[in-house]
């Protein structure tokens, strides 16, 4: 059988995701310790072999990055800027691609987290990535910035489109733009980004990045632990981050469908962002998901990233006010990016009460966990898809 997960985070070296097993089910009440590597699925398995899948497997591994800024009066960046640390490796059975960053020099530094997810999507024949890179001034956006875009002759172009406030009080639309360039596999390759005011008619390069590769480190320690990148936990320390740090750690029980039948679940969940956020794996049966969850103070709300390794699925977001036990998370399409275009995250003006699909967390405490997935119809009431009934290991 197919092992399913709902992510959290790993770190996935080509050494770690080699010598991951094939999904083949759950063990109930092992109390063997399992690596990342083994939690998330880590080895490209045959749904994600196309080379439509495969096309940022050029910067799996470890790499350092010097991030150089401009140069003013110059045409130049910066030759030397900051340094960052950077871990790269695929997710969900070859699904998606994970990025891990933190400062090269001075790991307990604030300002250089980054996280960062991304997955190739049949359907529109794009690459749509999300992430989140907070720091002591800015918390990140809980995992809802994201751009969308696809490969050409060896470039990997990615956009995404916001709407800005101008000082009249009126709107203007500000493009973005990643460019992945000079790829040379396993060896470096070139990233810059940029902004456009006035629709892609000129661009300003904020920053150019040069990667390059690193000597890989031993994979991660066991499932349930948290990652690289998380040190002195000294980001997002004022409340209401932390509301959902109870999740830490590895939990195993059973998942309830709606007719009653049960079999086995397990979840996995650690911190990443130095505090920002929280990563988890819920593990079934037939299917993986990734559940990356945070705080976002532009909205005053929390969010959950859903991301499952059925081929053809898309990410999903849920929103909430509260956190902890018994919040109700509702599912927010608007905030999902559409195309390289349309601006997104117009959390102002969703309500939950026109969601159709919601997850609540009914219990969760040091030893317990329930978590229901619920739908329904419009104008109709909710049911049961699923309840995760799992207790700590």
């Amino acid at each position: 059988m197919k092992r399913a997960f709902q992510l959290v985070l790993l770190y996935g070296v080509v050494a770690a995701c080699a010598s991951s097993p094939e999904p083949n089910g759950i063990e109930p009440g092992s109390k063997e310790a399992r690596s990342w590597a083994d939690a998330l699925g880590s080895q490209i398995t045959a749904p994600y072999h196309a080379p439509e899948h495969r096309a940022f497997d050029f910067w799996i591994g470890e790499w350092e990055a010097n991030w150089r800024p401009p140069q003013e009066g110059a045409f130049e960046h910066q030759k030397e800027g900051s340094f960052t640390r950077q871990r790269v490796f695929p997710v969900l059975g070859g699904k998606a691609i994970i990025e891990l960053a933190w400062a090269r020099d001075n790991p307990q530094d604030p300002s250089q987290r980054g996280f960062s997810i991304r997955y190739f999507d049949p359907a529109r024949a794009r690459w749509v990535m999300a992430q989140n890179w907070p720091n002591e001034n800015n918390t990140g956006g809980a995992f809802t910035d994201q751009l969308i875009g696809n490969e050409h002759l060896g470039r990997l172009t990615m956009y995404s489109a916001a709407r800005r406030p101008k000082p009249d009080g009126s709107f203007a639309d500000e493009h973005r733009r990643y460019n992945f360039t000079d790829i040379r596999p396993g060896v470096s390759f070139r990233w810059d980004g940029s902004n456009s005011g006035d629709k892609g008619a000129t661009w300003f390069t904020w920053y150019v990045v040069d990667f390059l590769r690193q000597r890989d480190l031993d994979p991660f320690g066991a499932a349930g632990t948290d990652f690289p990148g998380v040190h002195d936990k000294a980001l997002c320390t004022e409340e209401p981050h932390g509301a959902m740090n109870a999740l830490r750690g590895e939990w195993e029980g059973v998942r309830v469908d709606a007719g009653g039948k049960e079999s086995p679940a397990r979840l996995s969940a650690g911190l990443v962002l130095d505090g920002c956020g929280v990563l988890a794996a819920l593990e079934t049966d037939d299917r993986r998901e990734i559940l990356a969850v945070g705080y976002d103070e532009r909205f005053s709300s929390w969010a959950i990233f859903r991301l499952d390794d059925r081929p053809g699925t898309t990410h999903a977001y849920y929103i909430s006010e509260e956190a902890g036990e018994g919040a109700a998370f509702a599912e927010a399409p608007m905030l999902a990016i559409k195309d390289e275009v349309s601006p997104y995250r117009e959390a102002a003006s969703f309500s939950s009460a026109s969601a159709e699909r919601r997850l609540i967390f009914s219990s969760l405490s040091n030893d317990g966990l329930v978590l229901r997935d619920e739908a329904r119809q419009p104008g109709s009431g909710w049911t049961l898809i699923a309840e995760y009934r799992l207790t700590r290991r």
